[in-house]
């Protein structure tokens, strides 16, 4: 019995010290929890990060977690980047959550779904300096709830 319980606390260190090593070539990885699985329109998730490699390219993505009850298959949201010069770009995302019969499309881990959408691919930052990215739901309700958070992720390109 001590045997096993040796074994199986092995087993889960190795899994937590591969866990801990992260994922390879990620600069920014970010996410904001909403309080009571309630995000309102008026209510822009901000997130910041300092960009210093203008050379090389990166892909920027949107995660998205939500819970089974969530009522709708997709989620519109509004991207406005602002650059270090003060410049904003505005765009006008949609992320597919479910399929045409209801199964969620992301990852499953109990009742939370988590989708990661790619929505810039093989870009680069044309300035060095301190971005923002406000990320706002799109949806035809006031209250979009059974979202538990939102993030965001920039991570350098490789072939």
């Amino acid at each position: 019995m001590l045997q096993g319980i040796k074994k199986i606390s092995v087993f889960v260190m190795a899994l937590l010290t591969l866990y801990s090593c992260g994922e390879k070539g990620v600069v920014v990885n970010q996410s904001k929890v909403l309080s009571q699985q309630k995000w309102e329109e008026s209510k822009a998730l901000e997130f910041e990060f300092d960009i210093k490699d203008t050379v090389n390219y990166y892909n920027f993505s949107v995660l998205i977690r939500n819970t089974e009850n969530y009522q709708w298959s997709n989620v519109f949201l509004f991207s406005d980047i602002t650059f270090p010069n003060g410049k904003t770009r505005r765009d006008t995302l949609e992320i597919v959550l479910a399929d045409q019969y209801g199964n969620w499309l992301g990852n499953n881990s109990g009742t939370i779904i988590t989708t990661t959408s790619t929505f810039m691919e093989h870009r680069r930052f044309p300035l060095e300096g301190k971005y923002k990215v406000a990320l706002a739901h799109g949806m035809r309700v006031p209250v979009l709830e059974e979202i538990t958070d939102v993030g965001i992720k920039l991570k350098q390109w490789q072939e």
